[in-house]
């Protein structure tokens, strides 16, 4: 693929430049994943810049392609709430563009239905009785999932949250 920048870069500098293509080849990446891959290969610090500006270039860096398949791979894919993606986006430094058009990605009735099948199943674990203890316990469940106060307590406070 030919590059879309003049950036020149150092004989080294390029040889971190092709191994950082073919991580970025291998799975989505965001710029502070990568940023942090080569800081850890020993990348010249003054070298970083470019790299990324040439991985943007060629495309292989795009943050809200990476948004997409992370929002996509957590909510789904490892059933996490909302907020704990949200949460990790941040991180990233991901721009709010890119991160609204991951969140975009899922639709309500997915993300309850994942809901309340966490529920459910954690419940089973519980021995499978509502109780006030159960209650408690599947609030702090939920919660450690990433599901927001709201959500667990409408799901919580019913008196029939969801299918078991």
């Amino acid at each position: 693929m030919a590059s879309k920048t003049n950036v020149s870069l150092s004989e080294s500098a390029r040889a971190f430049l092709d191994r950082a293509r073919r991580y970025c080849a291998h799975s989505e990446q965001c710029e502070t994943g990568v940023r942090q891959k080569l800081i850890s290969w020993g990348a010249p610090a003054a070298d970083l810049d470019a790299i990324i500006l040439r991985l943007r270039a060629d495309d292989y860096i795009n943050d809200t392609r990476y948004a997409i398949a992370y929002c996509r791979g957590k909510l789904i894919g490892q059933r996490w709430g909302r907020q704990k993606v949200l949460y990790q986006l941040r991180a990233k430094h991901l721009p709010k563009e890119a991160i609204e058009a991951g969140m975009a990605q899922v639709d309500d009735e997915t993300y309850f239905s994942i809901m309340n099948d966490e529920a459910a199943k954690k419940l089973r674990q519980l021995g499978g009785e509502f109780t006030p203890d159960s209650r408690r316990r599947l609030a702090a469940f939920l919660a450690s999932r990433g599901y927001t106060p709201s959500e667990i307590a409408h799901l919580v406070d019913s008196d029939v949250p969801f299918e078991q």
